[in-house]
């Protein structure tokens, strides 16, 4: 077993907010990242995608960017890495001499992609690489640290190059909204997961909807009564017989009726569908966002799979409230409404709520834990998995596979737009 493991993948996104590629991050157990070599990490990080978890199941049918630093530009292994899956990041602190320049050249005219990272567009970059920057596939600026004084004119004189800008560290929507209106058409950053302050407090009668829904998929309602309540609302009764009978599913004969739904699919997992409409914005909303749906599955599954790792023994009723957890965490950016007027929505209980709007009580740690993962905090991660013994082959093997729930549920948000 490696030394080290993945802590998550940070999604890079079009314009239109889906996943263009991945991020991958990964940190040794013990060490911090100044105490690893490059070279060992980034050939641990590939290792560790190519041949532990597979690439198809981490990065699905998108690329991923992998951080390398000089000794692994020069080493030999990389030629044997498939380019068609991977993108080369070099930072823009390494020194650029003529060695590493020829370097770039050589590995492009191979056909390898090589992105510059994280890098603070200034003058100071433009004298240093200058030379070199037709040769990069992608740029990738730090859009906080760059002098917005000079921003829009070095953009200009960047864009002449055939590289493919993305705007880094881009964290909130006023971010978002300056990047996209300078013509960036890729983006990364947590930005969708931080809303801005909100002054609607009313819930869109639309959204009511699917909330009614829901709370009568896990309530003790009739099955009856829930297909009567889902058919008198159209959108959602035919984005579900759309699902199910795509290609998620490998039915021999057509779905025809949501009781057949409810019956087939059993209520939870309708319900969980339902989340996913509301997240993926596809009934009848604008197209294409599915992000944010899967940075909630990615919730739900790292909330319930950890708290069985917390509690072995734990009964199916707690699973799913942790579920649960992940499963409402993002629905104020959604919904535009503040998430404590949308909890007062729901049949839930008092610790679920204590865990997204305070990060304490039953499943509060957990909840912080998750979003640790995805922030890449390692010494928060080690904390937990060192406070609840968590073994780190137990907690490798619940990255492997919330990673290929996420990909799947990708796979079946793609069918549905298609």
């Amino acid at each position: 077993m490696s030394d080290f493991h993945l802590l998550g993948r940070q999604p890079i996104l079009d314009e239109k907010k889906k996943i263009f590629a991945y991020d991958l991050f990964f940190r040794d157990e013990k060490s911090t990242p100044t105490e690893v070599s490059g070279r060992y990490a980034s050939i641990s990080v590939l290792t560790n995608v190519l041949n532990q978890f597979g690439a198809r199941e981490i990065l699905g049918s998108h690329k991923a960017f992998v951080r390398i630093d000089r000794d692994f530009l020069f080493n030999d292994l990389l030629l044997d890495i498939p380019k068609e899956l991977f993108v080369f990041s070099v930072l823009p602190e390494m020194p650029f001499n003529m060695e590493i320049a020829r370097r770039i050249v050589e590995l492009r005219r191979k056909g390898f992609e090589i992105a510059l990272n994280d890098a603070v567009l200034d003058e100071n970059l433009m004298r240093r690489l200058g030379p070199l920057l037709p040769y990069f596939s992608y740029l990738k600026i730090d859009v906080e640290r760059s002098p917005r004084e000079s921003f829009h004119k070095l953009l200009t004189r960047i864009r002449q190059y055939d590289g493919t800008l993305i705007a880094a560290k881009v964290e909130t929507p006023e971010t978002t909204q300056m990047c996209e209106n300078l013509g960036f058409k890729l983006f990364q950053g947590y930005f969708f997961a931080k809303p801005q302050v909100l002054k609607q407090q009313k819930i869109d009668p639309h959204y009511r909807s699917v909330i009614q829904a829901y709370n009568l998929l896990i309530s003790n309602a009739d099955v009856d009564e829930i297909a009567e309540y889902l058919e008198q609302h159209s959108a959602l009764s035919l984005q579900l017989l759309r699902y199910v009978n795509s290609a998620a599913f490998s039915l021999r004969r057509d779905i025809k009726s949501i009781k057949e739904v409810i019956v087939l699919l059993g209520r939870h997992n309708v319900a969980q569908w339902l989340m996913m409409i509301i997240y993926a914005q596809s009934m009848g909303e604008k197209a294409g966002n599915s992000t944010l749906a899967l940075l909630a599955k990615s919730r739900m599954e790292l909330m319930r799979r950890t708290w069985q790792l917390m509690h072995p023994d734990a009964p199916k009723s707690e699973l799913d409230e942790a579920y649960f957890v992940g499963t409402l965490s993002l629905l104020d950016v959604v919904m535009h409404a503040p998430l404590e007027k949308i909890l007062d929505e729901f049949n839930i209980s008092q610790e679920v709520k204590d865990a997204l709007l305070e990060g304490s009580g039953k499943y509060g740690r957990t909840f912080l834990f998750v979003k640790s993962i995805e922030a890449c905090n390692q010494e928060a991660v080690d904390l937990f998995l060192n406070f609840y013994r968590i073994k780190k082959e137990d907690y490798e093997k619940m990255i492997y596979e919330t990673s290929m729930a996420v990909n799947r549920l990708d796979e079946e948000l793609e069918s549905l737009e298609g």
